[in-house]
Order: structure tokens, then C-alpha cells, then sequence
């Protein structure tokens, strides 16, 4: 697998799925747009690897729209301990499993209260669970089967409609992550690939490695590692506070978070943990993103 990673056939192969991602993406983001622009409370809930986007569109907001009130957490939590007790707002939800129980039981409880819900998920095979969820308004099928291009899909479409939407934010922050948005991830990802092919090679040279992450990347490192697991490899996330059992750990952050992160990576070396650091020099709401994009170019070495 170490051979392919550097096979202009595959990459070609990876930049062509890519850019069908991203072009896939543009058929939901007038509908985020419209969301994005809506005033009042805001509930973001994700539940598996739909915890990508749901981390895009919160520090979005977060970061660019400070005033607006805003909460983020999973299908699970926002069931049983925050839509009960709601009295307005909206929700929008995304997943990448449809035969998830908690995205029905989401959908159901949002629907007994009377919240206006708006949830991304890939479309069912099961015709009894496109039945189940065929009772539910404002359902949006993604056309992958796939769970981390559909995580990837949902992410791109939430970049590309949330900083359009708040493009003339946070003075100069706001028009950048906007013209990125307009440019695209797929024209860049050949670079991004090449920058750090060789940190992606000594991970998969490892017989077993954990993943961590700053809290902002959490969703990118629980997406790197599903994409370890699908080629084979023995690994889990865990959070960079704790201490891994593994004797390898890939530590995912970015250049702002570089002295936060300074500390605990030597913590790890003296306690003999061999540490791949895989730093992105960009805006941590993009780095989300092109996170991702390296999760899906190590996810599809084995199936090349």
C-alpha cells in the first residue's frame, strides 16, 4: 500500500472521485445558504461521521457570527436532553448512516415538539427504512453509500454555503475563506497530497497507530481513523489529554495550535510514544476539510 500512495494512477483516480464530490456537493448549498441566513437559535446535531460538518457549520458561526446563538451536539444528546425542552428554534442535522437508530428517533422527537428540522443523510436501500423516514419533512438524501464520502460531501457543501452566507464577517477572515470556498478543494488537492505524502507513508509503514487531535479536529482525527481501519490498520482516536497504549500516535493540528500542542507532544516522546505530527498551515475551518480530503486519499489505497 506504501507503493500506491505515490502512483500517479491512483492519485488521478482519487482526484477525479474528488472533484465528483465536490461537484455532487453544489446540489445542497443554496438549501444550507437559506438555512445559514435564517435569525434565532440554532441546534446543530450530528450523529457519526456527520460530526465533519456539523464542526464546520459550529465555529462558522462561532467564529464569524458570534452573536448568534448557537449549540452543537450528537443526535443522541439532542433527543433526550435538549429538544424536549425547547420551545423554538431550528435544527439541522447531519449523518452518514441512514439505518442509524438515533437519526429516527431525532426525527421523531423534533416532529412530536413542533421544531423545524433539517437533516443530510445518504438515502437507504432498505425500503422499509426509506418507509420509516419517508413520514419525516425537510430529508435530504446524499447519493453515497460510502460513510466517509458522505461525511466529505456534507463537509464541502456546509464550507462552500456557510462562508458564502457569512462572507462579509470577521473583516478579513470572512472574503478569504469565501474565495477559497468559491475556488475549490479539489484544483489544490494534488498539492496537499504531495506536501505530505511522506508523513502518510510513515503511518501506514506502522504495524498499529492511534490518531489524536486537537478538540477543534476531533472530527477529523475520528474520520482518519475510520479511514486507517478501512485499509486494515489497528487503530482508534483517542483524545491528545490522554495517554495512548499504542506505541505510535498521528497528532492532527494546525500551525495557530502548534504551542498548545508543543508541550504534550514532548510529554509523549519521554514517555516513548513515537509521535507523527501532521501539521496543516491554514485556517483551522479549512484544515477541517482538507483533513478529511487526506482521510479519503489514505481510505481508498487498499480498494486501488
Amino acid at each position: 500500500m506504501l507503493q500506491k500512495l505515490r502512483d500517479s494512477s491512483y492519485l488521478k483516480l482519487f482526484l477525479e472521485k474528488l472533484g465528483g464530490l465536490e461537484a455532487y456537493s453544489d446540489n445542497y448549498t443554496n438549501i444550507l445558504l437559506d438555512l445559514v441566513k435564517r435569525s434565532g437559535y440554532l441546534v446543530i446535531a450530528y450523529d457519526r461521521f456527520g460530526y465533519l460538518p456539523a464542526q464546520i457549520a459550529f465555529w462558522f458561526l462561532t467564529s464569524l457570527d458570534p452573536g448568534r446563538r448557537v449549540l452543537i451536539s450528537d443526535f443522541e444528546t439532542c433527543t433526550y436532553y435538549l429538544l424536549p425542552y425547547l420551545e423554538e428554534g431550528l435544527v439541522i442535522g447531519f449523518a452518514t448512516s441512514p439505518y442509524s437508530s438515533t437519526l429516527f428517533e431525532l426525527l421523531q422527537t423534533a416532529n412530536t415538539v413542533g421544531l423545524e428540522t433539517h437533516v443530510f443523510t445518504p438515502k437507504p436501500s432498505d425500503e422499509k427504512v426509506q418507509g420509516l423516514l419517508s413520514r419525516f419533512r425537510n430529508l435530504y438524501y446524499i447519493e453515497r453509500v460510502d460513510e466517509l464520502e458522505a461525511s466529505l460531501t456534507e463537509s464541502i457543501a456546509v464550507f462552500k454555503s456557510f462562508s458564502r452566507g457569512l462572507k462579509d464577517k470577521a473583516g478579513a477572515r470572512g472574503p478569504r475563506l469565501y474565495k477559497h470556498g468559491l475556488e475549490g478543494f479539489t484544483p489544490v488537492s494534488e498539492e496537499l497530497v504531495a506536501k505530505y505524502i511522506d508523513v502518510l507513508e510513515r503511518v501506514l509503514a506502522e504495524k498499529e497507530v492511534w490518531v489524536s487531535s486537537t478538540k477543534l479536529l476531533e472530527p477529523a482525527g475520528e474520520l482518519f481513523a475510520q479511514a486507517l481501519r478501512n485499509i486494515g490498520a489497528r487503530t482508534v482516536y483517542t483524545p491528545l489529554h490522554q495517554t495512548p497504549i499504542a506505541e505510535s500516535l498521528l497528532v492532527l493540528y494546525t500551525s495557530i495550535e502548534e504551542y498548545i500542542v508543543r508541550q504534550r507532544l514532548y510529554e509523549l516522546g519521554r514517555l516513548g510514544v513515537r509521535v507523527i505530527p501532521l501539521q496543516m498551515n491554514t485556517d483551522p475551518i479549512e484544515a477541517l476539510v482538507y483533513f478529511g480530503v487526506l482521510a479519503l486519499f489514505v481510505g481508498g489505497v487498499k480498494s486501488y
